[in-house]
């Protein structure tokens, strides 16, 4: 056998279903691609049939609501559907009118040879009925939670596990494979049964381990009874819960001793839901394997599956073959790869598209449109109608690039693929652009490894590059060139702040290869994300950090879901890591800053450093000079609008897919 990866690209056999290979796509919905709609549309069904056309061997959508507990016992209405949270996508499964399309996903699914799954999520929302008094919790009056509440009685859990069972007939009937029950974090009603956290229950529903995954395994038996043996259930579970009322490794090897016989698939995850999402403020790129091993490993009669992380298609390769885990769970690498089952069965390792570990592609912030972004794969949210945006190339041209950063690269390498003649040039000595300041800060790793890739591509391809050389527009325009683009990038903002010219005042992007240039003592005036990376990258050297930031919280510009509160962690760790909000600095002194706080009031902080991190702003100027120095002029990345690497690689790849 030729291949790079026989264990992971070898079929696994769950009873009656075969696997084609060892690689699944989790539960993992876009937020903003589905709108009002109770069914999925084009876009959520080319979302999820590219996984399976992208190689994944089992596909699991995301999200119909759960056993609809429900709480007005004056209705017979048991099934009836009572949106219970969750995600953006909460279908409907119950209309006939919308079920066809469910129909229509699970044959997407299945047209590449995938098998499809639907995730019954639960109730997340930790409802609580005022008519009833009765709470979606096993218990809802522990404290740790609420004050009101009481426990959900037995007779509408078994209504419940009805409930479940269900729907999960329905998915069946829609031609789905199999079905995946949330039990990991605590978030749904199936996890805070096995929690002792939220489980405070002294009937036979709660105490002992048997007790607290006696509903859980009661819905799982309810779906076996309904669908048939053939029929897969997967679940997920925490690896462990923190204390107090927390739960061991061994604890969970015993709940899946419980559940075997009964699920098909055990998924093994975090302790909670913000951990789960990896960053690179955690070094380990599979953080939770240990856990699935653990289990894999106590011999419990259950297929494992593993999540968190997987990427390098090397390291997913060792997870099969050194028996940690039988199948192994992505969501990332599938977004930010069109196309990683090919580079997979190709063994093409090196040409992996590294993930930011940004959690961009669940809201990259705030302030940002409401649309699907992925920072490395600029086709991503257009999946459903990319083909149509884009026009094949008609006349092979001759292309210059002006800028060897991301958005350079992305359009040289675009231009290139598309059979264009290109040069790339590049006024440093090596590409990569501000991207190479992440080269020795410890948490940057994910995006040096992106840089890294670029790079690569580059010397894969066959652009020409010209490094150590700043060009003019009487350059480009002698060696007729059809189209040249321009990626100069962007500059600091310099503040209006007195002093600011003073000798020991330097600009975040300078700080990185002069650390040991700077003072112990440094003051960042801004903390934006900009402004706290690189504090807490001096404060790791060694140097006594303070950020003074004008707004009422730090990195208010960071993606706010599932990455603040890691980066939040992160900085909390560094004992000489300080910070001042609602401070408005006033001016710049040989040993120091002066600022006024909320309250007017002036204060002073000693440093011999002083570092600025007010934004950048695009080279606009700078750019347009080269506008008819070639038959097309195009502008790209932040020097039209000084943005971040999302913005940069999507404003290359739709301006490059146009030449």
């Amino acid at each position: 056998m030729s291949q790079k990866y026989p264990h992971l690209l070898s079929p696994l056999v769950v009873g009656n279903t075969v696997f084609k290979n060892r690689m699944t796509a989790s539960p993992s919905h876009p937020h903003f691609i589905q709108g009002p709609e109770p069914f999925p549309t084009e876009a959520s069904i080319t979302h999820y049939a590219n996984k399976a056309r992208n190689g994944a061997a089992l596909v699991t959508c995301s999200g119909v609501g759960g056993g609809y507990l429900e709480f007005n016992r004056g209705s017979k209405k048991t099934y009836a559907k009572r949106n219970m949270g969750g995600h953006f996508d909460n279908f409907d499964i119950y209309d006939p009118h919308c079920q066809h399309y469910f129909s229509q996903l699970s044959e997407a699914i299945h047209f590449y040879g995938a098998r499809a799954s639907m995730q019954i999520m639960g109730d997340v929302s930790h409802e609580y009925d005022a008519s009833s008094g009765i709470a979606s919790l096993a218990v809802f009056g522990d404290g740790s939670v609420s004050s009101v509440g009481k426990e959900i009685p037995v007779d509408m859990l078994d209504e419940a596990a009805d409930g479940y069972a269900f729907q999960a007939y329905i998915m069946k009937e829609m031609g789905f494979d199999m079905v995946f029950l949330h039990m990991a974090y605590g978030m749904t009603i199936l996890g805070r049964f096995l929690s002792l956290k939220t489980n405070k229950r002294t009937d036979n529903f709660g105490g002992s381990m048997e007790n607290r995954a006696r509903f859980p395994l009661m819905v799982v038996d309810r779906i076996k009874q309904k669908c048939g043996k053939d029929f897969l259930i997967e679940t997920s579970i925490s690896g462990y819960e923190p204390e107090p009322d927390g739960r061991t490794i061994e604890d969970t090897i015993k709940f899946a001793k419980l559940f075997a016989g009964h699920i098909d698939l055990l998924q093994i995850r975090s302790s909670a839901i913000d951990p789960s999402h990896p960053t690179g403020f955690n070094p380990e790129r599979t953080p939770f394997l240990h856990l699935a091993e653990a289990v894999k490993k106590s011999g419990v009669d259950i297929k494992v599956v593993t999540i968190g992380g997987y990427q390098d298609l090397d390291i997913c390769e060792d997870v099969i073959a050194s028996g940690k885990a039988d199948l192994i769970a992505m969501a990332r690498a599938w977004i930010s790869n069109p196309d990683y089952g090919r580079k997979a069965y190709e063994g093409r390792n090196e040409d992996i598209v590294p993930c930011l570990r940004c959690n961009g592609c669940h809201r990259s912030s705030w302030a940002n449109p409401w649309v699907d972004t992925c920072a490395v794969n600029p086709t991503w949210g257009f999946e459903h109608k990319i083909e149509r945006m884009i026009d094949p190339p008609q006349i092979r041209k001759k292309v210059a690039v002006i800028g060897g950063g991301p958005a350079g690269i992305e359009a040289a390498l675009v231009a290139e693929s598309r059979g264009n003649d290109v040069t790339l040039y590049e006024k440093s000595a090596a590409l990569g652009g501000l991207l190479k300041t992440t080269d020795n800060v410890s948490f940057k790793w994910p995006q040096r490894d992106f840089k890294n890739y670029l790079v690569r591509q580059v010397e894969k391809s066959k652009i020409k590059v010209s490094l150590n050389t700043e060009v003019n527009p009487d350059m480009i325009k002698k060696k007729k060139f059809d189209a040249v683009l321009v990626a100069l990038g962007s500059e600091p903002v310099v503040p209006g702040i007195p002093g600011i010219e003073s000798k020991n005042v330097v600009f975040a992007k300078d700080v990185y290869g002069n650390e040991d240039k700077l003072a112990k003592d440094v003051v960042i005036i801004g903390g934006g994300e900009v402004g706290v990376e690189t504090g807490m990258h001096l404060a790791e050297r060694g140097h006594n950090v303070t950020v003074l930031e004008m707004q009422d919280m730090l990195a208010p510009d960071t993606v706010p879901i599932h990455y603040y509160s890691m980066f939040m962690e992160a900085w909390e760790k560094l004992p000489n890591f300080k910070f001042t909000l609602k401070a408005r600095c006033t001016g710049i002194k040989p040993d120091g800053v002066t600022y006024v706080d909320a309250d007017g009031k002036e204060h002073e902080v000693k440093a011999g450093s002083v570092v600025i991190s007010a934004g950048m702003k695009a080279k606009k100027d700078l750019a347009l000079q080269f506008y008819g120095s070639a038959d097309r002029f195009f502008m790209i990345g932040d020097c039209t609008n000084a943005g971040n690497i999302q913005k940069a690689m999507r404003s290359a790849f739709a301006t490059a897919s146009m030449i």
